[in-house]
């Protein structure tokens, strides 16, 4: 398809949603419950009319399209669940086509460096798909990464497109919001394009984990990395949603929830540097091996893929953030009131926390996080999502970019924490972020208080201080753990109960 025919498809979709729109809105009805079958059905059509010509054009459309399935709680149902199927089908280069970019980017051909090639690939996503080799000089087997070598000849006639079809829909709906997923998309794909720089992201969350010796969190060795390929070390292992593959090798699905929040957790209270796109693809489950195991205590190993996407926190951001946390953890109105202004620059606290913690703003102001979510609860929030629609817009635009990707990522791990707890139970959950949270504001005061110590001298008052401090961390964390431990032995108690004595 050459770039004209890109264009014309991608603003003829954008005329025939449009029209489809004004005429099901423009029209009467008999009732309002008919005008909202109507809507419904339109929301349907033109979603699968994107979705077909999303997946013809590929590339970073497939792109735009996942940021809309993970929209959950700003869209319509029809609009994210169809598009929920860019996460994982998505449409692979063909043989000669990879064999003539090794041959360009790499200097040699693919057989020199491989003696053995899988052609059927690992995965295949948006911007690149991945395929077992092994190394023909060591015999060692890898995963090789390859960019589609179309976003090279399409990627800015695509995103100046699907800019001015961003700007036409505000020249009809001034109040449409959304003009911010361009400026996201704008600002990420070129460090999403460029494998070299993924090569170093994975190296500095490396870093950042190999003093945590208790998460069990594996980063893929990169053997090395140019623009458009990337060889690194190959690990068996299956999804994260994967139930059956746990059960099969004795891994408790909760404790892998865990796990993933802990790590989650360290990097965005205690590094400042996030993952951006936890989605299940990116997170593979191997059961541990014998030294992995003594050193971290787990019967499992979490393997992060993708390092393109990593947003970096700044100080004052990564701990206003805890502080945001730890007031949505204990429902204190007037801390998250400061702190999400602080945090997503807006007034609208109570919104904001919603969109947040994906609860209904009843259930963060009186303390009931831990609740499960039922579907009543989530068909409240979405039409209450379309009916603030605006406001959401509004908020969306304000925020700092890094904000924007936290939100995102904070959904796809809300997403793979809900299928992992078949009993969902979000205590433990808010338990492991408020012990980060609490580590990160000691951690913090800790810094300033000796740094004071050390400029003006041991002063008693100083000294109270930091010794308070240290206290009121060592406590809320030990009465945190001791809860933690309590809580996965009742469990255990339970199913042992369950088992023994059915009902």
């Amino acid at each position: 398809m050459t770039a004209v025919e890109r264009c014309g498809l991608a603003g003829a979709t954008g005329v025939a949603v449009a029209f489809d729109y004004q005429r099901t809105l423009s029209r009467s009805y008999a009732s309002a419950q008919d005008r909202q079958q109507a809507k419904n059905e339109c929301h349907l059509r033109c979603a699968h009319r994107v979705l077909h010509s999303l997946q013809r054009l590929g590339g970073i459309y497939i792109k735009l399209g996942q940021h809309v399935s993970a929209m959950v709680y700003l869209l319509p149902i029809e609009w994210t669940s169809t598009m929920a199927v860019l996460q994982d089908r998505c449409v692979p280069t063909p043989k000669e086509d990879i064999e003539e970019l090794f041959l360009k980017d790499y200097g040699r051909p693919l057989d020199d460096i491989f003696d053995e090639f899988d052609w059927q690939p690992l995965g295949v996503a948006s911007l690149a798909q991945v395929h077992k080799a092994r190394l023909r000089d060591t015999g060692e087997w890898v995963a090789v990464k390859f960019q589609h070598p179309y976003l090279d000849e399409f990627c800015k006639i695509d995103m100046k497109t699907v800019s001015f079809i961003f700007d036409c829909i505000r020249q009809f709906f001034p109040d449409f919001g959304f003009s911010w997923l361009v400026d996201e998309m704008r600002e990420s794909l070129p460090q999403e394009l460029n494998f070299a720089h993924e090569a170093e992201n994975a190296q500095k969350v490396h870093a950042n984990f190999a003093n945590s010796s208790d998460i069990a969190l594996v980063i893929p060795q990169v053997h090395w990395a140019i623009r458009r390929i990337m060889c690194m070390e190959f690990i068996e292992g299956a999804r994260i949603d994967n139930l059956a593959y746990m059960k099969q090798h004795g891994i408790d699905p909760r404790s892998v929830s865990s796990e993933l929040t802990k790590a989650f957790s360290e990097m965005i209270f205690i590094h400042g540097f996030v993952h951006c796109d936890p989605h299940p693809g990116n997170v593979i489950i191997r059961p541990s091996n014998a030294e992995s195991k003594k050193k971290h205590g787990k019967n499992f190993d979490l393997v992060l893929l993708d390092h393109g996407l990593y947003r970096t926190l700044s100080d004052q951001l990564r701990l206003d953030y805890g502080h945001l946390w730890t007031a949505l953890i204990k429902g204190d109105e007037e801390g998250i009131r400061v702190y999400a202004h602080r945090v997503g620059g807006t007034d609208g606290y109570q919104l904001f926390a919603s969109m947040l913690t994906g609860r209904e703003w009843a259930k963060i102001h009186t303390t009931d996080l831990t609740s499960a979510r039922d579907s009543k609860e989530l068909e409240r929030m979405a039409a209450g999502a379309l009916e603030l629609l605006v406001q959401v817009a509004d908020i969306l635009g304000r925020m700092p970019r890094p904000v924007l990707l936290l939100l995102k990522t904070n959904d796809l791990l809300r997403h793979v924490d809900e299928q992992l707890n078949s009993v969902h139970d979000e205590k433990i959950t808010y338990v492991i972020m408020g012990q980060y949270c609490a580590k990160a504001v000691w951690l913090d005061t800790k810094t300033f208080l000796i740094h004071q110590i050390q400029s003006i001298g041991w002063q008693w008052l100083l000294v109270k201080h930091l010794v308070g401090a240290w206290w009121d961390y060592h406590r809320l964390e030990y009465s945190l753990r001791m809860y933690q431990s309590l809580s996965v032995l009742l469990e255990n108690m339970r199913a042992l109960v369950a088992r023994w004595i059915p009902l």
